[in-house]
């Protein structure tokens, strides 16, 4: 394990400009944009929360204006104190396990601390808060992942000003919170990895079984970093500890809600019961790797799905059609995979019609117009995405290539960018880029490696990593034999 130089006076001063440059620049946006957080945004980056459909409704019929599937949760979390919607192919509503109830559980909280009518100005501003302690995460963690000041300066600046982020807390959408969730599990991990300590252990594994519950595609992420963890505590002091704690926190951030599915569905589901649904979604006839479609639904057993009372075995029915469609047709099963592949990466719109980002709508009257839109942005912000997703992809996975000798101190990072993205392959992404916002800040860390590798005097460094004989060996953590004293 290469050598981490001391936190001091200028690490603390170039962390508080990345934190002042991701506050004022999150801030700013909100306001001049977001008239002050009162309104949406003029541009959404991630897909809104589909409207709830009606599948007992002809098909002509469900198009017509119903309430988010987001708004319903909350407002049965606030009014009637339960998790409960109008769940596909569900006669009417019910408890569900369907969706994460991370985030719209701390949306039903906060109406007990401000109004209604100010509960989406309220979480603007929060997430302005947590897209600019994100930013000074990840230059703590490349800071210590790569033992580069540098590396660390450039990954919080290109986190601080990222475009697809700034536009992102304007959205009352879950992006904001897992990307910050991932920062924290990350930072974590990579100092609790080398240094051990209880309270940082119970903490990482917290943090991972919150991001689980805010985003359920990342459990698997999760799982592995656990695991991972429980393998890299064999190298550290009373490492035994660590682990026993990480794997506690772990388990215990994910009880409470696996024991509410115990008693609703009498089966122990850690987070939701909804997994075929969407491999059923990236595995149909007409499967496009993006979101469901009408011509999606029309394929599946709808009146046999509607006849089944309970949740999980009404989902789990849809095994059966994504095993035979994965068995009759691999060819189309590897190109959907494919197209799964790039739609997570730009989002389905951007391979239709080259869009990055979507215009928010208001109604007005009988109809329907666009929101209006500062001529900086209008004239800015397509460029600025495709510049920034261009970079993401060319700069960062080969960023990622060149940081192979520091693996074994960035190993959060390399496990993210493997599997964060396989749940979304298997399945399928969104119309915009809202799947891949949380991995944007692990990408920007190996942007920001390239970058710093690219200086003459300090790649040679960068490049092959830590000095050979600084790797940690396995500690022998079993407390040492006893001693008898014979005496003949």
């Amino acid at each position: 394990m290469a050598d981490m130089r001391r936190f001091g006076l200028a690490d603390f001063l170039l962390l508080l400009v990345v934190l002042t440059l991701a506050g004022a620049t999150r801030a700013g946006y909100v306001v001049v944009a977001a008239d002050g957080s009162r309104s949406p945004s003029p541009l959404r980056v991630q897909d809104p929360s589909p409207p709830l459909i009606d599948f007992t409704a002809p098909a002509e019929m469900r198009g017509a204006p119903r309430p988010s599937e987001q708004d319903a949760l909350v407002d049965n979390l606030v009014k009637n104190q339960w998790f409960g919607t109008l769940a596909p192919w569900a006669n009417r509503e019910e408890q569900t396990a369907h969706v994460s109830p991370g985030y719209p559980w701390l949306l039903s909280l906060l109406p007990r601390l401000v109004p209604f009518d100010a509960l989406d100005s309220t979480v603007r501003w929060i997430q302005v808060g947590l897209g600019t302690l994100t930013a000074g995460l990840y230059f703590l963690f490349a800071r210590r992942a790569f033992r580069s000041l540098a590396v660390g300066l450039l990954a919080g600046l290109l986190t601080a000003v990222h475009p697809f982020w700034v536009i992102n807390v304007a959205e009352v959408q879950d992006g904001v919170l897992t990307s910050f969730l991932l920062a924290l599990a990350l930072f974590l991990g990579s100092r609790t990895g080398e240094t051990g300590g209880p309270f940082s252990s119970l903490l990482y594994g917290l943090s991972l079984a919150g991001l689980s519950l805010v985003r359920a595609a990342l459990l698997p992420f999760a799982f592995v970093a656990v695991v991972w963890f429980l393998f890299r505590s064999r190298t550290l002091p009373r490492g035994w500890l660590a682990a026993l704690l990480a794997f506690l926190g772990f388990a215990n951030g994910l009880a409470p809600w696996t024991v509410r599915n115990i008693q609703v569905f009498s089966e122990p589901i850690p987070n939701v019961d909804s997994a075929y649904l969407h491999l059923w979604i990236g595995n149909n006839p007409a499967a496009n790797g993006g979101p469901v479609t009408e011509a999606m639904l029309a394929t599946a057993p709808g009146e046999e799905l509607r006849a089944i009372p309970r949740q999980p075995a009404r989902y789990n029915r849809l095994a059966f059609p994504v095993w035979q469609e994965v068995r009759d047709r691999p060819a189309e099963t590897v190109q959907r995979r494919l197209r799964a592949f790039f739609v997570f990466l730009v989002g389905e719109r951007w391979l239709t019609d080259g869009a990055l980002a979507e215009r928010n709508v208001m109604s007005e009257g009988e109809g329907e117009s666009e929101r209006d839109m500062p001529p900086w942005l209008a004239g800015g912000y397509s460029v600025a995405l495709q510049g920034s997703m261009l970079a993401l992809i060319v700069l960062g996975l080969l960023g990622w290539r060149w940081s192979y000798g520091w693996r074994w101190e960035s190993m959060p990072a390399v496990l993210a960018v493997l599997w964060i993205p396989l749940p979304y392959i298997l399945s399928h992404g969104e119309a915009l880029s809202g799947p891949r916002l949380p991995l944007d800040g692990v990408l920007l860390c190996y942007v920001a490696f390239m970058l710093a590798a690219l200086n003459p005097f300090r790649s040679p460094y960068l490049l092959h990593g830590p000095p050979e004989g600084k790797r940690p060996e396995v500690v022998d953590n079993s407390p040492p034999p006893v001693q008898r004293n014979l005496r003949g």
